[in-house]
């Protein structure tokens, strides 16, 4: 397009025809250039010329009519020459033309305003109406008019926003009418957010690189707010085939005197809907809810300069909700209010109300006085236009990274009687409204309440985060009220529940049972570290039912610890080939994984440099082992013995099926024998681990006559060195001791260089070594035999 506009310098047999093209062209950009005005107007709230009349001939008003005003100035005097001119309307346009331009900026201080040079004279035709639908037609009129081919032409235009017009609704209406991919549409606060904007941003390729820039001149929205007044400007044509780049500063020329334009932020929906709305109620279903915010101040952004649309936020001051309490239960109404402080008057939703009323006289005030005509009938421009309401009573310090809770009254109300149940204070976050949700938590049939803790960011909506915990309330049958409790208070109430006892009867069983840090889980958790745990693989296939939103790829992240093991899960032989396809309800096979939870306050555990690492866990008594294994009664209650030493046998010499099914013949055989009707509950475990190894394992319960005995043993051959662990304890309702010897002999790591000891090595042999048929592990039923004398 650009190359046409010099193509009349050349010869060429077409001239007639290629002047009507380029004029078509050129009317062609001038109309896409004053049409995007005119969505923009319809954005803002103008009726139709049809409408416009018949409210005029309702109300017997005459519009008033404006000659044109013809101007002139230097380009270097454009901007201030637009700013200051006193128009006899707030709708108002300027077509600028701008004939040899040049510009040039210039070097200032980092802290003062941008300067420029320029050259050039622009002509100015102003024009004035009565209203935004008397402004578009006049334009649409305009846009079939031919423009000079040597100029640059300009498009400025002011015009109040209407009563009913908001900042997120002419986004929305901007966005949909010209956001694209390579110039998508957004929105910017500047001077310290009493000035903001909506402008297309520019996507450019660099290298490969896409990165987004904010070019005026590509722009065909530049529409500047301040007071609610609307400021544009639009180059409606580019007479050069080059990009002139310093056509950017008449832009920023011009806009720079209705405020400072440097660093600003970007603003997301909720900051547009706050930069003119005092209140807002939201409407949600399942279960029916809703929730009333008014617009807050944050003193945070206060502090640090922003005078204007950025410092506000929506802040909840009520919210409702009715939920059933059993699934098919009574209905409950639950109310929050945002409780007073000391001293404060109660923030309720009718002395609200009064505020918003008194607020929107005093703007409907302000606007009439600062439309209203001077007394030689110009129009008057008051800065405070819509000013805020400063006096407001909700204004807060938020905090970044803490969740910005206060104290709500919380009332619940038996919907079919009436009744109120309970009052009482709970802490919800300011921010974000929709924060409860209403769980069975502890399986007993009736809604619990969980309340999550969002975290403060500036320039976002708060959200909830891993390390903000929340709070949960637990429904009482026997009081019939909400009862605070703790995370471990809640799993308490679950186990309590579960296991048909009452919360104390659970809280002393819990007591009784050691804590369990090293119990195998079925799946990674949700968010770990896959490096953080020991991970063991059985030989069995075990079943998986196929839920909702599953795929091969989950299912192998979740049980495997990485998706790319997608194909080790088994589908049934009617299942559908592609693997894309997973219907609910469908069973898979998967190895039977289990993951074991490393301990996260090790301090190395047992160690020989370039020999052995094996951990041993704090709190448990631990031995070295030796070639006898005695319970001493009186001592711990967990007794564990462990040392690796030289491995005589060589790599995991049960991996052969019929070598383990031989192992554990071995093992019955001497319980039987060794301890006839003294063992009880013998199990045996075999899984492979990632490092190649293979982990073996058996434990039992013997009875001395007096007490019951829990004995487990658990051992890893690695290439060079093995590690046989060993743990003796009186019967406990838990399997602590299983889990933390298993855990034990899973963490040995084999550097490959001798020990400093070895089975054989003149050290005494193992206890019952010449009772079967593996001397390098100890006979634990010998080992048993011998210290409680049973017969033989």
């Amino acid at each position: 397009m650009a190359k046409d506009l010099y193509q009349n310098t050349q010869k060429n047999e077409n001239t007639d025809s290629g002047v009507r093209r380029r004029r078509k062209q050129k009317r062609g950009n001038r109309i896409i250039g004053i049409a995007a005005l005119g969505v923009l107007l319809v954005a803002c709230g103008a009726p139709s010329g049809r409408v416009e009349e018949t409210q005029r001939a309702e109300t017997k008003e005459e519009p008033k009519g404006w000659p044109e005003e013809h101007g002139r100035c230097e380009m270097q005097e454009l901007g201030g020459y637009l700013y200051g001119h006193t128009s006899v309307s707030p709708y108002a346009s300027a077509e600028i033309t701008v004939t040899d331009y040049e510009g040039v900026r210039l070097e200032t201080d980092w802290n003062a305003p941008s300067a420029f040079q320029f050259a050039g004279e622009a002509d100015v035709t102003w024009r004035f109406y009565n209203s935004l639908g008397e402004m578009e037609t006049a334009l649409n009129k305009a846009a079939v008019e031919e423009m000079d081919e040597g100029s640059l032409h300009f498009l400025y235009y002011t015009f109040p926003m209407t009563e009913n017009g908001y900042a997120l609704d002419l986004y929305h209406i901007l966005k949909r009418k010209f956001d694209t991919k390579e110039h998508p549409l957004t929105a910017w606060s500047t001077d310290n957010g009493k000035l903001f904007c909506y402008m297309q941003e520019t996507v450019k390729e660099v290298d490969g690189y896409e990165f987004s820039c904010l070019d005026s001149r590509d722009s065909r929205v530049n529409l500047y707010m301040k007071d609610r007044m609307a400021y544009g400007l639009t180059l409606l044509n580019r007479p050069t085939e080059d990009d002139d780049e310093t056509l950017e500063y008449v832009f920023m020329d011009v806009f720079q005197h209705y405020g400072v334009l440097g660093s600003g932020w970007g603003l997301d929906e909720e900051s547009l809907y706050w930069a003119d709305h005092d209140e807002r109620l939201t409407e949600l279903e399942n279960p029916k809810r809703s929730f009333l915010e008014v617009r807050g101040i944050d003193e945070n952004w206060e502090s640090a300069g922003d005078e204007g649309i950025m410092r506000y936020f929506g802040l909840l001051v009520e919210a409702d909700y009715q939920l059933p309490l059993t699934e098919d239960g009574r209905m409950l109404s639950l109310h929050f209010s945002l409780a007073k402080e000391e001293g404060e008057e109660e923030v309720s939703l009718a002395s609200f109300s009064d505020f918003i009323d008194d607020y929107r006289k005093d703007s409907i005030i302000s606007a009439s006085r600062s439309l209203a005509e001077s007394e030689d009938g110009a129009f008057v421009d008051e800065k405070e236009t819509f000013a805020v309401e400063e006096d407001t009573e909700f204004r807060y310090y938020l905090l970044n990274g803490f969740c910005m809770d206060e104290p709500y009254e919380m009332t619940v109300t038996d919907m079919e009687t009436g009744e109120v149940l309970q009052e009482c204070r709970v802490s919800l976050s300011i921010e974000l409204p929709d924060t409860i949700t209403y769980p069975d938590l502890n399986g007993d049939g009736y809604a619990d309440m969980r309340i999550g803790a969002p975290v403060h960011g500036s320039g976002a909506k708060a959200v909830e985060e891993d390390f903000s915990l929340p709070s949960y309330l637990l429904w009482d049958p026997q009081t019939e009220q909400f009862v605070r409790k703790t995370e471990k208070e809640v799993e308490n109430s679950r186990r309590a529940v579960a296991n048909g006892l009452t919360e104390e009867e659970q809280e002393e069983k819990t007591k009784r049972e050691r804590r369990d840090s090293f119990a195998l889980v079925h799946e990674l958790p949700e968010w770990e570290e896959p490096g953080d745990y020991i991970k063991l693989t059985g030989d069995k296939m075990v079943e998986y039912e196929v839920r909702e939103g599953d795929s091969l790829w989950r299912i192998s992240q979740r049980f495997y610890g990485t998706g790319y093991k997608w194909a080790s899960v088994a589908r049934e032989g009617d299942a559908p080939k592609d693997p894309n396809v997973l219907l609910v309800g469908e069973t898979v096979f998967i190895p039977e994984i289990f993951y074991i939870r490393k301990d996260p306050f090790s301090r190395g555990g047992l160690r020989s440099e370039g020999s052995f690492q094996i951990e041993q866990p704090g709190g448990f008594a631990h031995y070295f082992l030796d070639g006898d294994i005695t319970y001493v009664p009186w001592k711990e209650e967990n007794q564990i013995h462990s040392l690796p030493v030289t491995n005589p046998v060589g790599e995991n010499p049960f991996h052969k099926t019929e070598d383990w099914e031989a192992f554990q013949a071995e093992v019955i055989r001497c319980s039987e024998e060794l301890c006839p009707g003294r063992v009880s509950n013998l199990t045996f475990e075999k899984s492979h681990m990632e490092d190649g190894c293979d982990l073996y394992g058996y434990f039992f319960e013997y009875d001395t006559g007096e007490e019951i005995l829990e004995y487990v043993d658990f051992f890893k051959f690695g290439k060079a060195n093995m590690s046989e662990v060993i743990g003796v304890r009186e019967q406990e309702p838990n399997t602590v001791l299983v889990n933390t010897v298993r855990y034990m002999a899973a963490s040995f790591t084999d550097y490959g260089g001798k020990p400093g000891m070895g089975w054989g090595d003149g050290a005494a042999p193992n206890v019952g070594a010449g009772k079967w048929e593996y001397p390098y592990l100890h006979n634990l039923f010998e080992a048993a035999r011998e210290q409680f004398g049973a017969e033989d």
